[in-house]
């Protein structure tokens, strides 16, 4: 279902797809190119309807970042968050964790649902508060 990825045309046409690039990152930053973070410390599990960004923040520690086609938002996507999960805890990963937008209770419902927990925390991005969740996959 999904693989570790290399190839950032691939990745890269999926995050700038419509229905995805105007909910990642900042609007004046144009189109976004992941090629520099394609480096042994992140991870890219993808398949053929997107996946995710697992960057390295810490130690066995990894921010994910969701990039899925919207025709493929449910089952699809639980079934590819299990497989990144798996994929994350093998590569060593203990920690995952994200930032949810608070205009976003639909990305809210999908990390929760996966297993993530709200951690009370926020950070400030673009203007608004960002709630952060997380979830411990290993034991690192």
């Amino acid at each position: 279902m999904l693989e570790r990825s290399f190839d950032a045309e691939s990745i890269n046409a999926v995050i700038n797809h419509p229905a995805i690039r105007p909910f990642v990152g900042f609007a004046e930053a144009g189109e976004l190119d992941a090629s520099p973070l394609i480096r042994p410390e992140n991870l890219f599990p993808f398949g053929e309807h997107g996946g995710f960004a697992l960057l390295w923040t810490a130690p066995y520690t990894a921010e994910v970042h969701t990039f899925i086609l919207p025709e493929c938002r449910g089952r699809w996507a639980c079934l590819a968050a299990e497989a990144g999960i798996a994929m994350a805890r093998a590569r060593g990963f203990a920690l995952l964790w994200t930032k949810i937008p608070p205009d976003a209770p639909h990305v809210l419902a999908f990390a929760t649902g996966m297993g993530m927990k709200p951690t009370g925390e926020a950070i400030e991005e673009d203007g608004k508060l960002h709630a952060i969740c997380a979830m411990s996959i290993g034991d690192n």
